[in-house]
């Protein structure tokens, strides 16, 4: 029995935030389609009824993925200010999170090396993300660096983890990006 368009839609929303969460936690090429569709309670051969290639449903992971890292950012900010959100971005609880929240923290490098629609939308998160941060549009450009500092300070914090020097790099750059 065939589903309804709704029922489609909203299979298809599963898949790709399963493989958003996969994508974060184990990277784009350790994410395999069975997983996926495993995850999301379906077998490997209706993939192809939702996507055309692995690489769109990785775009569209992306998306979501940043799209909320965005939307958090921006909630955080607009409701206790931009040392609010970079102090939430920058937190224990974000580092040790079994799914990180930021895609660019999790799978940055790997991120660089894609193309195509892939490549589009790891460059249009980090553009929404930075925006996200910025108190107004001539803040832009300081956000985009904070921004930046933030992937790489998780980045390393998460490679340090249990380790004293993965809280101190945190409380360093929290304490260098907090300062204005």
């Amino acid at each position: 029995m065939r589903k309804s368009n709704k029922e489609a839609a909203e299979t298809r929303q599963a898949i790709v935030a399963v493989a958003a969460d996969h994508i974060r936690r184990t990277g784009i090429a350790e994410t395999s389609l069975s997983d996926v569709m495993s995850g999301a309670g379906l077998t490997h051969g209706g993939f192809y009824k939702h996507f055309r290639s692995k690489e769109q449903l990785v775009t569209e992971a992306l998306e979501m993925a940043g799209n909320t890292t965005a939307e958090q950012i921006r909630a955080v900010r607009l409701r206790e200010g931009r040392n609010a959100a970079i102090a939430s971005y920058l937190s224990t609880a974000h580092r040790d999170a079994s799914t990180p929240t930021c895609p660019m923290a999790a799978i940055g490098s790997e991120a660089a090396r894609t193309e195509g629609e892939t490549k589009a939308a790891a460059i249009d998160i980090i553009q929404k993300t930075a925006d996200a941060l910025a108190e107004h549009p001539d803040a832009r450009a300081d956000a985009l660096v904070d921004y930046a500092t933030m992937i790489g300070t998780m980045t390393l914090a998460r490679i340090l983890s249990g380790t004293p020097l993965s809280d101190e790099i945190l409380a360093r750059a929290l304490q260098r990006l907090t300062q204005r």
